[in-house]
């Protein structure tokens, strides 16, 4: 049985509520899909599969169509993600596939697939609904940024790597690229080649500075835009936040604070973004200015083309990608 008719199974199955061995057999969940996944939303739980048949993420990710390099995925991306919300996510349980059906088991033996099992939670308390309802103070964007700076610090199984900043950065840069590409018709090849070309001079100005810094001082990256953050009750946690590529899992501390404060930035202001970033301060010390619009400009891409790809049915995210392209186009030259 080929990779694209498994993972049609597999989701039928999940779509009829028919996976023998879950909980909540006999419901049919919400459905979505995204570029690297699906999800099934049952009422108290959240079933996850990684998809193995897109092409994309297969040749400029990981290699999600080899069994071996899915399960250790699922794997790494389980652990992560618990650490950061451990009430959230379950565990992982393995896929059968026999007799025309699909089956879920806490055993290995013959297991064609792995699926994760989470908590559903309500997507109110999701950043992005609340940066567009604007309900947040700057008391709460503080205490995020330092929830999350200490959280991130304090994670017991950080990168290692001796690989210089400079090589580091170059390499997303490159990616980067790849990712504009693959949304043409919203990002020229006339702008992405500008828009590459003033962040690839700016990391060559500075590759004296960039080449210096101690890889003793590299944390785990984060995908922690503002539709992977969660926030209730004065709580931070997130969702789905392990890199999808192995290179893009180290990074100074300070990229995974620019990260979502270019969403705050961008999808409420400026001054809530600011005390985002102080609460990063409060724990690290003061920020290198100087380097603030590079990030969030490289940022804005990266969330710019993930907006514009989910965009074809959702009249909000379509709306969004336009807010991030707009500002990327009025500043990438001032970098």
């Amino acid at each position: 049985m080929s990779n694209e008719i498994q993972e049609n199974l597999i989701v039928q199955s999940f779509m009829e509520g028919s996976v023998v061995g879950m909980d909540e057999n006999g419901f049919v969940p919400e459905h979505i899909e995204t570029q690297q996944s699906h999800l099934f939303l049952f009422p108290e739980t959240v079933y996850k599969i990684n998809k193995r048949s897109n092409t994309f993420f297969n040749e400029h990710f990981r290699d999600l169509s080899n069994k071996a390099e899915r399960f250790s995925f699922y794997k790494s991306d389980f652990s992560e993600n618990q650490y950061f919300s451990p009430n959230v996510y379950i565990g992982l349980k393995f896929l059968l596939l026999e007799d025309g059906g699909v089956t879920l088991t806490s055993d290995s033996t013959g297991a064609e697939d792995i699926v994760m099992q989470m908590k559903r939670i309500d997507f109110s308390y999701n950043l992005t609904h609340l940066l567009h309802q604007g309900n947040l103070t700057e008391h709460d964007f503080r205490h995020m940024g330092r929830t999350q700076t200490q959280q991130v610090a304090h994670y017991p199984h950080q990168p290692k790597s001796r690989e210089d900043y400079y090589t580091l950065f170059m390499r997303r840069i490159h990616d980067l690229d790849n990712w504009i590409a693959s949304a043409p018709d919203f990002i020229s090849a006339e702008e992405r080649t500008r828009i590459i070309t003033s962040l690839t001079n700016y990391i060559e100005n500075k590759k004296e500075y960039f080449s210096t810094i101690a890889p003793s001082t590299y944390v785990i990256s984060l995908d922690n835009h503002s539709d992977n953050i969660f926030y209730q009750d004065k709580t931070i946690f997130f969702l789905d936040v392990y890199p999808p590529k192995e290179e893009w899992g180290i990074i100074l501390p300070w990229m995974n604070i620019y990260r979502p404060a270019t969403d705050i930035w961008l999808l409420q202001s400026e001054k809530y973004a600011r005390a985002f970033l102080e609460g990063y301060e409060e724990y690290y010390g003061p920020l290198k200015k100087e380097d603030e619009l590079f990030y969030v400009i490289y940022s804005a891409c990266i969330q710019a083309i993930s907006l514009a790809n989910q965009s074809k049915d959702n009249e909000l995210k379509a709306k969004d990608a336009v807010i991030y392209k707009n500002f990327i186009l009025e500043n990438f030259e001032k970098i």
